[in-house]
């Protein structure tokens, strides 16, 4: 809807947002045994230091909504994890009103209000999400590219794909999990890669030395890799920032689990645009011959469908 693009209307959102969160949160903690009875039924949460916690995270929220207000693009993190909070807390007044623990008409009434704030958070969100992929130039072509960008050891894409067939790998930002499973998977084949005469060359929006380090902890030889913070390799290649879905759905979480915690690999600082998508392509004679781009953040690429690998 225009009203959340408009950055006033977008900012009076949140602020009103904020002073509501600051509300709840001074009643929950100055007030806490208006929420430990309802009438004459005990609520299934008696103990007045969880409600006065539960009126420090409002007033958490109350400072973060303040916050964003003053760059929604910019602080759209912070709003998602507002707004997931307020998804819960919506479902738990839900779930109190239809267990009678509240009247019906208070507690309808809570769940609208928490609803309506969930609701206008994530127009905000959209807005946000919107004034991020904004471009404002059209992206350049993949083929103008291949003889001027360079790896980490001065060699062109198009130089390395006369030599033999390039595997190029685009990744997400060094911080994330997948990422990082994603260098793991290969460096386990690289010896297979070598035997079928291609090069591997990763494409990352940290600059060259970071990626040198990063790198190392995965070869114990240096790799060639390409920082692109302009991501204008990723564009020319149409590789999309992904939508809510796709970064934040439910198999990203059990996928993260997995990758982060079960198979070790961890999670760092953000470095690069935390809503790009990755993908693999592969070069031949300068020109693509196979090409793969991810449908999700947690999409993770078989290896055995890759060509004579």
């Amino acid at each position: 809807m225009e009203i959340f693009k408009d950055s006033n209307s977008a900012q009076n959102i949140l602020k009103v947002s904020s002073v509501f969160s600051l509300f709840w949160g001074l009643l929950f903690i100055f007030s806490p045994g208006s929420f430990s009875t309802a009438g004459s039924i005990v609520l299934p949460i008696t103990s007045a230091a969880f409600v006065v916690l539960t009126g420090i995270v409002y007033l958490l929220n109350s400072l973060i909504l303040y916050i964003a207000s003053f760059d929604k693009a910019r602080h759209w993190l912070a709003i998602l994890l507002v707004s997931f909070i307020d998804l819960a807390v919506t479902c738990l007044f839900l779930y109190f009103t239809v267990n009678s623990y509240y009247d019906l008409l208070p507690g309808s009434l809570l769940c609208l209000i928490h609803l309506v704030k969930y609701l206008a958070l994530l127009g905000v969100l959209n807005a946000a999400y919107e004034e991020n992929t904004f471009e404002e130039s059209a992206p350049k072509k993949f083929n103008d590219l291949l003889g001027i960008v360079r790896t980490s050891q001065n060699k062109s894409l198009l130089e390395l794909s006369n030599e033999k067939k390039v595997l190029l790998v685009f990744v997400r930002h060094f911080g994330c999990t997948f990422c990082r499973e994603t260098v793991s998977e290969f460096a386990k084949i690289d010896d297979m890669i070598a035997e079928k005469n291609y090069h591997l060359v990763f494409v990352h929006m940290s600059d060259t030395d970071f990626g040198n380090q990063f790198f190392s902890q995965y070869y114990k030889h240096p790799v060639h890799h390409i920082s692109d913070p302009a991501k204008l390799l990723y564009r020319s290649l149409n590789l999309k920032r992904g939508t809510f879905l796709q970064l934040f759905g439910p198999m990203t979480w059990v996928r993260g689990i997995y990758a982060g915690l079960f198979k070790g690999n961890g999670l760092g600082e953000v470095e690069g645009d935390s809503l790009q998508l990755g993908g693999l392509f592969i070069l031949d004679q300068g020109k693509i011959v196979f090409e793969h781009r991810s449908k999700s953040a947690s999409q993770q690429f078989q290896l055995k469908a890759l060509p004579e690998l």
